[in-house]
């Protein structure tokens, strides 16, 4: 039987085993959305997550919303379709040239601005109500673009570094939606949260294989 410490390397291995295989585009249907699937770019299927962030999210129509390391394009897409002001951000340019085309399949292009660059870099002094991140969260350091989708760094540093700059970009009264896994290492990044001053709420938990991975949707604000 895996061990629960064994679980986040063995789920790396598996996801980049799977991605290699993954050599045509093509389009998939998930949650209502037609998904531009890429090499190079995380298939949003494989990890389970983004149709979790999807239920769970919670947005308004009137609000500004930041979508980032979009991926595909699933949640801006989703997103897209309550909300007249999404911008959608990825430091891959795969990912980017991948979310373009999702969101012209799905007839919401016009009201979705995608940039490339690292985490706020592309949006820096602007400010947004919402911010939605279903960011890599496996303990490990990237050794490709598609590994990027799931390494957070050996010591979490993505997710440190994302909670320490988001309030630079986040509007008065505004709030973060973020996913987080208990492969992480929960009790660092909520004490990171609490740091940086943030009140937490759960919008949404549920568990992924059995009893080995559980998932939470975090509110911040």
């Amino acid at each position: 039987m895996l061990a629960r410490s064994q679980y986040p390397r063995f789920v790396s291995w598996i996801l980049e085993l799977l991605h290699r295989r993954t050599r045509q585009t093509r389009v998939i249907t998930m949650d209502g959305l037609h998904i531009q699937i890429c090499p190079q770019v995380f298939n949003p299927v494989m990890g389970r997550t983004t149709h979790f962030f999807i239920q769970h999210m919670q947005l308004r129509s009137e609000s500004r919303i930041l979508d980032l390391g979009t991926g595909s394009g699933a949640i801006a897409a989703a997103a897209a379709q309550i909300c007249q002001s999404v911008t959608a951000t990825d430091i891959s340019p795969y990912a980017v040239k991948c979310a373009k085309a999702t969101f012209r399949l799905n007839g919401v292009a016009d009201h979705v601005r995608v940039l490339q660059g690292d985490l706020f870099a592309p949006v820096e002094g602007e400010a947004f109500d919402i911010i939605l991140f279903n960011p890599p969260y496996l303990p490990g350091d990237a050794t490709s673009w598609m590994a990027k989708a799931w390494s957070a760094g050996s010591k979490f540093e993505l997710l440190s570094r994302f909670l320490e700059d988001a309030r630079q970009v986040l509007a008065k009264d505004g709030q973060i939606q973020v996913l987080l896994s208990s492969t992480t290492s929960m009790t660092q990044i909520i004490s990171c949260m609490k740091q940086n001053g943030y009140r937490i709420r759960i919008l949404g938990k549920g568990r992924i294989l059995g009893p080995l991975e559980q998932i939470f949707l975090f509110q911040l604000f």
